[in-house]
């Protein structure tokens, strides 16, 4: 049961999420190339609704999965993990998802949904987390400099691969995003029928 809520929270949290940022690249695109505007402009209200409603459900499953993962401890564990929860220094743990959340639901105000570098700042806050930036400043930081910088790793990614999996995440977003845009209009033409 954990390990599919934490599917669940991982693909909203990275596919959605991250998939939204450069989604709205191409809708600004769009917006700039195509004379008839009005079905992009309802499909990204649709957009930014499921982001809005993404970030509740997101926050829920997490409390959820976390909840799920105390009761799967035993003993010395399970008190461990309380008291990183509730105990002296449990803002590391709360602050990431709450700060999330508010991220999502800062999409309310017409101003950020409206401009192409808010929403890109938000969405790659998503990919930026508190913990990459703590391992990024200390790798920078100068006692922490490698001696060798010419050091090799076998994984090496090209430019393809990155151009690829942001394009994969642009239509996994753009799929979800239609599903929900069509299902409320089905939705609500049903409920306008009765």
């Amino acid at each position: 049961m954990s390990e599919i809520i934490d599917f669940i929270v991982k693909f909203i949290r990275i596919d959605i999420f991250v998939g939204f940022g450069f989604y709205s690249i191409i809708y600004f695109l769009l917006l700039l190339y195509l004379k008839d505007k009005t079905l992009i402009i309802e499909f990204d209200k649709s957009a930014v609704q499921l982001i809005i409603f993404g970030g509740i459900v997101w926050f829920v499953l997490w409390l959820i999965g976390t909840l799920i993962f105390y009761l799967e401890l035993d003993g010395i564990e399970k008190s461990e993990y309380y008291e990183q929860l509730i105990g002296k220094y449990s803002y590391g743990t709360w602050i990431q998802p709450i700060f999330w959340l508010i991220l999502t639901q800062l999409y309310r105000i017409n101003f950020i949904k409206r401009f192409l570098f808010f929403r890109l700042a938000i969405s790659l806050l998503f990919v930026l987390t508190f913990e990459r930036f703590v391992i990024i400043v200390t790798s920078l930081h100068r006692d922490y400099l490698p001696s060798n910088w010419t050091l090799k790793t076998d994984l090496e990614l090209s430019a393809e691969y990155w151009i690829l999996g942001l394009l994969a995440k642009v239509l996994i977003f753009i799929a979800t995003a239609s599903i929900f845009h069509f299902g409320r209009k089905k939705i609500k033409t049903l409920y306008n029928k009765t």
